[in-house]
């Protein structure tokens, strides 16, 4: 009787399961479901992106809706909203105390809202709207969509020109001459001449390049003021209600009756002083930004140099890049290439030793999705911080076993990269190393213990290796080397886990966003130096162009606040930057 009632429960037990599995089947990874335009969240999240685009359609009036069109939903670390709706401009001639809607100026627009529940956190990540028309000619738009003006749209890194008139822009010019002034910081006050030049960029944001001509705020007659010309970006974050000044650039003080009696004399020397001055004020900012201390004068002026030398390699990458990347003054922007290799990267080739890895077996018989993130399945820990070390190979390794350990446990844990710093004999430390090395050191140390139990340093202990074998939680089988095929690499991926990489992070030193894809002459697949962890793939789309971009979604260990939240885009299906040439993985049987 006791075995026929735990049959009996255990038959419940399943039954309720699967029902409810039926009740809450999830998405297939990497698709959109369809979502009801009634959903009262689906319309919540509508009416937040009502400010974007107001400022992002450059609309002189505000935006109300006027209906959802369709909607549907992607979960990719978070879950993607992509949302169809119409908008109207309220008239503001009306005194009424109902909202009137202006039917002569609305728009269709496409809307994309990534939102973060378990942060409390959305933002609206693409915007892509109609020119103005009337509300009648939207009449079937769920079935024949009308051009989206490609002006409007916020592709990732591309320029939009602005409207030098429009009170947007004149908002902006009012925020960065303020900050002109807070630079200075000597007393005198600037008034707006004229604006010369403003774009925008969709970069985590949108960034404003505004230039313009100021003058002191004195009592004498303007052809006698002190005037110069700045260059001021400006970040606006717009779910956060947030914008700072990211970079300030203002020449020398001239008069305005002598500049423009002279402007054509300028020779190639005063131009070639004009930029070093620049540069300075680019150099000064990056100080601040980066909360940079040098020991002396000379130091300063050395670190001022070498910037001014990165300024010219950011700019041969920016020329040539073949995606959507940004590259700028990131905080290794002071650093030579060797500098910046043995401290912050440390994957050494030269130092592997005679012992080859298996290959491993590619499961050619799945089919996977377009795209796969494994932050969506919680066996990615945050973004970690090696420092100054060179210990890149340490994290590269443990951010594989953390999630084969996660897909074998269920249980995420954070591991210890500092006992392989200290205790690997194959490898060097903070001198560098190999992920497959670290492999077979873990196994023959008998596994690894987790971060808390023994804490990153980013040095090698002075009391040497402080392994404590009891408290060991994750051990490893074996390791095996991945195929050279990024289609085989992305089926791997899928089916095991994140994987550990080696890359030519020459382009990664100055990475801020969007998708890398370097020309192979600046980003060399043969001279691997850094180690990192795929946890995914992605495809970005070009509206209007009807072409895409894949990407390798990377994780980094230089923190969060580099590249895009500390993961680098870099481009899939070339082999760029090497990123297909040393791919291997542990194996938790």
């Amino acid at each position: 009787m006791k075995f026929l009632f735990l049959g009996i429960c255990l038959s419940i037990a399943l039954l309720g399961d699967n029902v409810f599995a039926q009740k809450h089947k999830p998405s297939p990874l990497g698709g959109y479901q369809p979502i009801d335009v009634d959903n009262e969240n689906i319309k919540k999240l509508a009416q937040f992106s009502l400010d974007s685009i107001t400022q992002q359609t450059m609309s002189k009036r505000s935006l109300g809706l006027i209906r959802v069109v369709s909607a549907k939903s992607q979960v990719v670390a978070g879950i993607n909203y992509k949302i169809d709706l119409i908008v109207c401009e309220k008239d503001s001639t009306k005194k009424n105390k109902d909202i009137v809607m202006d039917h002569k100026n609305c728009r269709s627009c496409d809307i994309t809202i990534w939102e973060q529940s378990w942060l409390n956190n959305k933002n609206v990540t693409k915007v892509a709207c109609t020119k103005p028309s009337e509300l009648e000619s939207f009449s079937n738009v769920a079935a024949t969509k009308r051009k989206r003006d490609i002006h409007e749209d916020t592709m990732v890194g591309s320029k939009i020109n602005l409207d030098l008139n429009d009170n947007k822009v004149k908002d902006i010019v009012d925020y960065a001459l303020s900050s002109v002034d807070q630079q200075e910081g000597s007393g005198v006050s600037h008034i707006l001449s004229k604006i010369i030049n403003a774009s925008k960029q969709i970069v985590a944001g949108i960034l404003y390049n505004i230039e313009l001509e100021i003058c002191e705020n004195s009592t004498s007659q303007v052809d006698g003021k002190k005037c110069r010309i700045c260059n001021v970006n400006v970040w606006e974050q717009t779910w956060l209600n947030t914008k700072n000044t990211s970079k300030i650039n203002c020449n020398s003080p001239y008069r305005i009756n002598v500049v423009e009696s002279n402007l054509n004399k300028l020779n190639k020397q005063n131009y070639d002083a004009e930029e070093r001055f620049e540069l300075k004020k680019d150099f000064e900012n990056f100080i601040n930004t980066h909360s940079k201390i040098y020991s002396s004068l000379e130091e300063k002026n050395r670190r001022f140099r070498i910037y001014a030398a990165n300024m010219k390699k950011i700019k041969l990458l920016q020329n040539h890049e073949q995606g959507t990347a940004i590259y700028g003054a990131t905080q290794f922007a002071d650093l030579t290439k060797n500098e910046f290799q043995e401290k912050y990267l440390g994957l050494n080739p030269s130092s592997a030793k005679n012992k080859i890895l298996p290959m491993a077996e590619i499961p050619h018989d799945i089919a996977i999705p377009t795209e796969f993130d494994w932050r969506d399945h919680s066996v990615v820990t945050p973004v970690k911080n090696q420092g100054s070390c060179g210990s890149c190979w340490a994290f590269s390794a443990i951010a594989n076993i953390e999630g084969q350990n996660a897909l074998k446990s269920g249980k995420l844990l954070s591991l210890s990269e500092q006992e392989l710093i200290d205790c690997d004999a194959m490898d060097n430390g903070c001198g560098g190393g190999l992920m497959t090395q670290a492999f077979e050191a873990i196994e023959n140390l008998g596994g690894l213990e987790t971060e808390s139990a023994y804490p990153y340093e980013g040095h090698e202990d002075r009391k040497g290796c402080q392994l404590n074998k009891s408290k060991l939680k994750v051990s490893i089988s074996k390791a095996v080397n991945v195929s050279t095929d990024e289609g085989d690499i992305a089926k791997f991926l899928v089916a095991h886990g994140p994987l550990s990489v080696g890359v030519n992070a020459n382009a990664m030193q100055f990475y801020m966003g969007g998708v890398s894809h370097p020309i192979h002459a600046l980003c060399s697949p043969k001279s691997l130096d850094h180690g990192v962890a795929i946890i995914g793939y992605g495809i970005h789309k070009y509206p209007y162009l009807n072409a895409t971009l894949p990407f390798w979604t990377i994780k980094n260990s230089w923190g969060d606040k580099w590249g895009m939240q500390g993961y680098y885009l870099l481009y899939r299906g070339d082999g760029s930057c090497g990123v297909n040439q040393m791919v291997s993985s542990a194996i938790i049987e």
